[in-house]
């Protein structure tokens, strides 16, 4: 599968909405720019906090887009290796988040999996997390263009057994969901009594999916890709400041 085309496909493609894409190993970053924009992106979960989980430079790949030099899109990919466990195992147990969560969690944090396939969800597990776009280039296309770039970069970096999300329970839920290629999706992931309290959908692909949405998505040599065309209202937004 020519996944190097398909990257270069999709820089190009956010060439024309004004972004340029930057990727790394340093989720230092993602932290820096959670705590720039508190005013339109809630605080990060402990999942990114490495005093308190197993988040490291070998098991993250940091994703960020920005527009004249400021990030204005970020995404982070975490691998977790469970050949012996699940997810709903990591997740109610607390270690999905947590290094020590005996010693660690708040005494009144819990951690429910109601999900039926979260005891399926097993091996090596990409999560996808830390998807923020800033007020002013929140259209369509740039969530399908980040969401491309972690399928794309899931394979190439680890061919997951498994690539999953959560997303907040809502009615932006509906918004994004057809954004993300509809993918399927189980209600009951929820967290209860720690930063924030909320239930998530739990959302999940196989590599067999992703690499479909690739395909799918690859435009033929010497073709222009025409999915990802740029929109006015986006080149006029420019970047924050």
């Amino acid at each position: 599968m020519e996944i190097g085309r398909y990257f270069l496909q999709l820089a190009e493609s956010a060439r024309r909405l004004g972004i340029s894409w930057h990727m790394g190993r340093d989720f230092d970053r993602l932290v820096e720019v959670n705590r720039r924009h508190q005013d339109t992106w809630e605080p990060l979960s402990p999942i990114y906090d490495p005093e308190l989980s197993d988040i490291n430079r070998d098991n993250v790949i940091y994703i960020e887009g920005q527009a004249s030099g400021e990030p204005v899109v970020t995404l982070i990919l975490r691998r977790y290796d469970w050949p012996t466990s699940t997810l709903q195992a990591e997740w109610e147990s607390g270690r999905f988040a947590y290094r020590d969560p005996e010693t660690q969690m708040d005494p009144n944090e819990k951690w429910v999996a109601e999900a039926p396939m979260a005891s399926e969800i097993n091996g090596r597990v990409v999560f996808a997390g830390g998807l923020w776009c800033h007020p002013s280039l929140r259209r369509k296309r740039l969530p399908i263009l980040t969401v491309a770039m972690m399928r794309s970069i899931s394979l190439a970096a680890w061919n997951p057994d498994f690539a999953i999300g959560m997303i907040e329970a809502g009615p932006l839920a509906r918004t994004l969901l057809p954004l993300y290629g509809n993918p399927p999706v189980q209600p009951g992931m929820k967290i209860l009594g720690a930063w924030r309290t909320f239930e998530c959908l739990l959302s999940w692909e196989t590599p067999d999916v992703l690499t479909n949405h690739v395909l799918k998505n690859l435009a033929a040599p010497n073709q222009p890709d025409q999915r990802y065309r740029a929109d006015e209202n986006i080149l006029r937004a420019g970047a924050p400041r």
